[in-house]
């Protein structure tokens, strides 16, 4: 391993860093636009230049390796001239108009500009006129006259997908990137040439002018569009989501998401979204308090439980409920209820990528599997419960994020078979055809206001956090659990989603180390810095 000095201090990098790496991982932040980590190393932006002792010019840090005994100096004036120069030279054509570019509070370029550019400019003849809003993709807007041409989305599409639709054309100061003609930017990964472009040539459509990034609070949190669970910035405009952006881990999702988890949030800012309990009564439903609601789906599991047994009561659970919520499922039914039928819903499309997306469309098919199931053959599906409707065997039916009547997998439930039932109890963030047909509903929360856990398809327990409340008086399922096993006389004493986490690991054996890791790797108290990179 070479030792070498970079700015007067002597470290020791394996073999084949690059000057860059070794500064970026010391957290000295040297300016670099056409280096990312995950991509090829073109050197062609050159603003990454240092001064090498002996060396006869300035060299790329991006490029170049350590070797034995160098010293690297980053901030000489040589250095400091060279890249006033680079920024002169990618300003020439650049519009100065960074307050109404979408891209401002987050562009290298402009930060660069005021970090090591001269603040004053020389050129006097008129800029290259360059193509605006040019629509490369169903996700992606291109604005020519913002491109540096650091060929990151370039190197993105040819080394990441393999779909090599973007290319540079035409020569000179007319360069700009752009797509062949019938071969749009439309593959499943194409918004993450929006978040590696360092400036604002690309764009997303979708968050568009939509909220200044100033005003955005990101929280470091889960997706939970496939059984990958990617991790993510969930980004909040006060109460309303407005983006999803992949967060860096090397051992699940990379640097990247797909298209459909980064797209797929907007249902949580419908506005037609359960806002408080509902209870049947003289035949419709109408709005109750939580104490009121709890306490009837209580009292109607009881009874239940009492004439029939509590393998008389039902669970249809999903794949999107968190580990928390499944064990509480678990305690409760087993605990509170002395037993119940579980089935687990199933969602599933088309077959998995070669990249990230899963076949599995839910993020924690397999925490509930392993909570719920364990020793059973595995997870029943809704038809075993459907079967136990028509047999007289099942009474009641609890379903939790799910919705059997509506586009959701059915699995032979009806609207006839529910009315057989004596008890429906309903939680779910929509009013879905099946809470319509429930004597008691529960508002939920959504993947991006809940706190807890999920398993993913690699068997890695990961924690989601909520980038804010649920609307209304819309409530996570672990509290809802909550309070229903203590109004059932179970000892629940939960206060906090982190209370529950440990109770999993204290419970059951082979959660122990899952969840003694994550703490130590992931703690509830995660420090956001600007910009939403993990400190």
């Amino acid at each position: 391993m070479p030792k070498f000095h970079l700015d007067g201090r002597e470290i020791e990098v394996a073999a084949g860093t690059t000057f860059l790496q070794a500064a970026l991982d010391r957290g000295l932040d040297l300016p670099h636009y056409c280096y990312h980590p995950a991509l090829s190393i073109p050197g062609n932006c050159r603003i990454c230049l240092v001064e090498v002792e002996k060396a006869p010019k300035l060299l790329t840090s991006c490029s170049t390796e350590a070797a034995e005994g160098m010293v690297v100096r980053t901030d000489t004036e040589r250095v400091r001239e060279a890249r006033r120069g680079v920024m002169e030279f990618l300003l020439i054509n650049h519009p100065l108009d960074c307050p109404i570019c979408d891209q401002a509070g987050e562009c290298r370029l402009q930060e660069y500009a005021i970090l090591h550019g001269s603040g004053v400019s020389r050129f006097e003849e008129d800029k290259v006129p360059k193509r605006k809003r040019i629509e490369v993709g169903p996700h992606v807007l291109l604005d020519e006259e913002r491109c540096i041409l650091c060929t990151r989305c370039i190197r993105f599409c040819r080394e990441i997908t393999g779909t090599d639709e973007l290319d540079l054309f035409e020569r000179g100061d007319r360069t700009v990137i752009g797509t062949f003609p019938g071969r749009p930017l439309d593959n499943l990964y194409s918004g993450n040439v929006v978040d590696i472009c360092p400036v604002g040539a690309l764009t997303s459509r979708e968050f568009r002018f939509r909220s200044r990034v100033w005003f955005l609070r990101p929280t470091a949190s889960i997706c939970a569009g496939c059984a990958r669970g990617c991790n993510i910035w969930v980004d909040a405009d006060r109460e309303e989501i407005a983006r999803l952006r992949p967060r860096r881990n090397d051992a699940v999702n990379g640097h990247w998401i797909c298209d459909v988890g980064r797209n797929g949030f907007e249902y949580v800012n419908r506005p037609d979204r359960l806002l408080c309990p509902l209870m049947r009564g003289e035949g419709a439903l109408a709005a109750a308090a939580w104490k009121e609601a709890v306490d009837r789906a209580a009292e109607g599991l009881r009874d239940v439980k009492d004439r029939r047994g509590g393998d008389a009561i039902g669970w249809v659970v999903s794949g999107r409920l968190t580990n928390e919520e499944a064990f509480l499922v678990r305690r409760l039914a087993g605990e509170a209820l002395g037993g119940g039928r579980f089935a687990l819903a199933e969602h599933e499309e088309g077959e998995d990528d070669r990249l990230l997306l899963r076949r599995d469309r839910t993020p924690n098919r397999k925490g509930v599997t392993d909570l719920l199931f364990s020793g059973d053959g595995g997870p029943a599906g809704i038809e075993a419960l459907a079967a136990g409707i028509r047999s007289g065997a099942v009474h009641a039916l609890v379903v939790l994020k799910e919705d059997p009547l509506g586009a959701d997998p059915g699995g032979g439930l009806d609207a006839g078979l529910l009315d057989r039932l004596d008890l429906l109890v309903v939680a779910d963030i929509f009013l879905t055809p099946t809470a319509e047909r429930s004597g008691v509903v529960f508002p939920a929360a959504a993947f991006v206001e809940e706190e807890g856990t999920y398993t993913n398809f690699q068997g890695r327990v990961q924690r989601a956090r909520p980038a804010r409340r649920s609307p209304g008086a819309g409530m996570p399922g672990w509290m809802l659990l909550t309070l229903l096993g203590r109004a059932l006389d179970a000892d629940f004493p939960y206060r906090r989603a982190e209370e529950v986490t440990r109770a999993i690991g204290a419970a059951v054996p082979a959660w122990a180390d899952p969840i003694a890791r994550l703490e130590a790797e992931d703690p509830v108290a995660l420090r956001v810095v600007r910009g939403g990179r993990a400190a």
